[in-house]
């Protein structure tokens, strides 16, 4: 028996080895593991192979937007026109100068007023991303450029005019640092209108430090008449300042047909007083009323002249005034 047991232990011995042999085998050796493995492995491959040959998505663009979906100042309806001394040249096609406003700001609808073929004036905000680069190929076009200027609106802090705005609550030597900030950024200017300024034009004793400084530079101002309470234009007459002052917007609806019927009305008062002054922004619907306004002759019968041919010189204090009319919108 003893024998017999000896025999046998051997056996279990051997059985317990196989056992442990099989639990050693790795898990690849089952085939279903192995399959499924596989296709694990295929799988990867393929994604990682797919990932190098193909090309990083695009991501979509967002379309090119000319100009700031809302407007970056507020226009009253048409203002009762201050008195002025009328520009009557019997003798001549009645004149008009349009002023573009707002240039600065957009790239692209600064490129496209520059491709008008007409005598635009662009009006550049001072400090803005693309001021003075349009500035300087402005220059080498010869197109007139003024500076816009900007200043405090009613509005204000809704409507805001920016980090080089000029505010009531300053000091007149604020105001007077400021716009020699202001005068010094854009160097190939010839004049200004102001960029919103509803509230500061309605101040005399905040004007006169920006008057002064732009009369000192060689610089004459247009009134954009942004507020039928505007004292800019009668403050800089009383400065001996050059000067002139809006009869038209353009676009305060921005539609190519209530821009032509404002470009009718321009051309109404250019034929009444000789001459007639329009300030407009680079809106798509402007740019495309313009391009009409160029080619339709027998519609729009007047010449069209640079701003700086509009401005009214300066008259001594001593002198007497002109005589005027007042002229309603």
């Amino acid at each position: 028996m003893t024998q017999k047991k000896r025999k046998k232990t051997p056996a279990k011995k051997k059985t317990s080895a196989k056992k442990t042999s099989k639990k050693n085998l790795t898990w690849l050796s089952h085939p279903v593991t192995a399959v499924v493995f596989l296709l694990v492995l295929l799988l990867a491959g393929g994604y990682i192979i797919t990932r190098w040959s193909l090309p990083e998505p695009v991501q979509p663009q967002q379309p090119t937007v000319l100009y700031p979906m809302e407007p970056m100042e507020e226009y009253p309806p048409e203002a009762e026109k201050p008195d002025r001394p009328q520009i009557i040249r019997p003798d001549h096609t009645p004149q008009v100068a349009i002023i573009m406003d707002d240039i600065g700001i957009n790239r692209s609808a600064a490129l496209q007023a520059l491709e008008l073929q007409m005598p635009l004036a662009l009006a550049i905000i001072p400090g803005e991303a693309h001021s003075t680069e349009i500035m300087k190929l402005a220059h080498t076009q010869k197109t007139e450029i003024l500076i816009h200027i900007p200043m405090e609106p009613v509005s204000y802090p809704k409507n805001n005019p920016g980090p080089l705005g000029l505010f009531t609550h300053q000091s007149q030597q604020q105001i007077a640092r400021r716009i020699d900030d202001i005068i010094t950024a854009l160097p190939y200017a010839i004049g200004g209108n102001n960029h919103m300024g509803s509230e500061f034009t309605q101040h005399a004793d905040k004007l006169r430090p920006v008057l002064l400084a732009m009369k000192q530079s060689g610089l004459f101002f247009v009134d954009s008449l942004t507020s039928k309470d505007s004292v800019a234009y009668q403050e800089a007459r009383k400065l001996g300042l050059d000067c002139a002052v809006r009869d038209v917007f353009l676009d305060n609806v921005r539609q190519v047909e209530p821009i032509l019927a404002q470009l009718d009305r321009l051309v109404t008062l250019a034929h009444r007083h000789g001459s007639a002054i329009a300030i407009c922004h680079p809106y798509p619907q402007t740019i495309k009323a313009l391009q009409q306004f160029i080619t339709d002759q027998q519609r729009f019968d007047v010449e069209m002249v640079p701003i700086s041919q509009l401005i009214q010189p300066a008259i001594n204090p001593t002198d007497q005034p002109r005589t005027v009319q007042q002229t309603h919108h």
